[in-house]
């Protein structure tokens, strides 16, 4: 029997949040249907690989999992250091990386990773079509497939993922209790895949066709998952409320269980929904991607102006959901950066927010049209040279960003702040 062991490596970027890697739970359990023996060596909880019986002969690397391959980090050495320590522990068994580092730079990928070969597609998807390949001894060159990506799965004919693989009460996130907002366990639901806004800063890895798998099987991983103790769950979906009928029969369904969850969304979608039919279905929390009160007069294909952000948390609020926000430091052109409107609008937030920075990445439009000018007038081919791409645009950046951001994190309604105050 084959036996696969999936790895998935530090983040340096992971503060307050340790998600499920969902998508490594779902090829597993697709795999272990095929006959093939899995297990997952989470580095992010442990420096030991797992004891489960036979050496591996192949190492699933996933360089982002879900929950990160839309803001995928550019600094490869976690990743590498894995590969490495995979060598050191199985010396005679292939490894193969998959995410969206393998899809966008895969020559690259293989060559800084020292992995045998490297995978294109999504991330479950592309994995278990890699491995069928690679134990069935099909003729592979070292970036699989031979053309494009693996085509998408369909997750409705898989088995409900291998929750068995994991202790799911050590995955955590922002959740509430007593009605105050703090670290917990927290499960993970990806019921429709895509996104069919284009904002050009954001990397899609599920593409722009919404994709809902049935609400049914939506339904049957959160009650395999509550089965292991979990009672709280972030939907991953990236417009959530924005499928015309799945979330309302979602929502149904779900009122009266007792299930608490979050999930992301639009301010747009939030102000046409039913949000009430959210609260009663368990909805503790939503985040919106506010961005910034610039991001309208940015270049970036996402024309939502500040009253629209504003109207939805309030709306948020009325029905007992408490607003969370993300906010993007280093937008082109954006005058609520530079001018200091953003600290302000933070500051004054009735509600969370979450902080990242603006990362030039490939997949995404606006690193298409950006990179060159950071790299001598042509497209990045290596990783380094893409961490540098970031690294200059920020440079170049007419405020300083690591003071903005130090004065962000400072704000007692920053994420990270209000769950380490409890």
């Amino acid at each position: 029997m084959t036996h696969v062991c999936f790895a998935i490596p530090d983040d340096e970027f992971e503060r307050d949040f340790l998600q499920l890697p969902l998508d490594v739970a779902n090829a597993c359990a697709a795999l272990r249907a095929e006959g093939i023996g899995v297990s997952v060596w989470d580095k992010r909880l442990t420096d030991t690989p797992p004891d489960t019986g036979p050496d591996p002969d192949i190492v699933v690397v996933v360089t982002a999992i879900a929950d990160r391959a839309q803001c995928y980090p550019l600094v490869l050495h976690p990743v590498r250091e894995l590969v490495e320590g995979s060598r050191r522990q199985w010396p005679g068994a292939t490894v193969l990386a998959c995410g969206p580092h393998a899809t966008h730079l895969p020559e690259a990928t293989r060559a800084e990773l020292g992995a045998d070969f490297v995978a294109r597609g999504e991330v479950d998807s592309a994995a278990i079509q890699a491995v069928r390949d690679l134990a069935a001894g099909r003729p592979a060159l070292p970036v699989m497939p031979l053309v494009d990506t693996y085509p998408q799965l369909a997750p409705e004919q898989w088995p409900l993922p291998a929750y068995d693989l994991f202790d799911l009460t050590s995955y955590t996130a922002e959740v509430f209790m007593d009605g105050r907002v703090r670290r917990g366990s927290c499960g993970m639901v990806l019921g429709v895949r895509g996104c069919t806004y284009g904002c050009t800063f954001c990397h899609l890895p599920f593409g722009t066709r919404m994709r809902p798998q049935p609400v049914e099987r939506t339904l049957a991983e959160i009650a395999a998952m509550r089965e292991r103790g979990v009672d709280f769950v972030f939907f991953l979906d990236y417009v959530f409320g924005l499928h015309p009928t799945f979330y309302k029969d979602l929502c149904q369904d779900l009122t009266g269980l007792g299930l608490g969850w979050t999930g992301q969304s639009r301010a747009e979608v939030v102000l046409r929904t039913d949000v009430e039919q959210w609260a009663r279905a368990g909805c503790k929390g939503m985040w919106l991607g506010a961005e910034s009160p610039g991001i309208a007069e940015t270049p970036v294909g996402k024309r939502v102006k500040p009253g629209v952000t504003d109207s939805a948390v309030r709306r948020l609020q009325d029905v007992g959901i408490t607003p969370f926000a993300f906010v993007l430091l280093g937008l082109p052109d954006d005058p609520a950066c530079q001018n200091g409107e953003l600290l302000d609008w933070a500051t004054n937030l009735p509600g969370y927010f979450g902080l990242n920075q603006l990362f030039l990445r490939p997949g995404t439009t606006l690193y298409d049209q950006l990179a060159p000018r950071y790299n001598d007038g042509r497209m990045p081919s290596t990783w380094s040279e893409v961490e540098s791409v970031t690294r200059r645009y920020r440079e170049s950046y007419p405020v300083d960003l690591n003071e903005l951001w130090d004065r962000l994190v400072r704000l007692p309604n920053y994420i990270g702040n209000a769950m380490a105050a409890l």
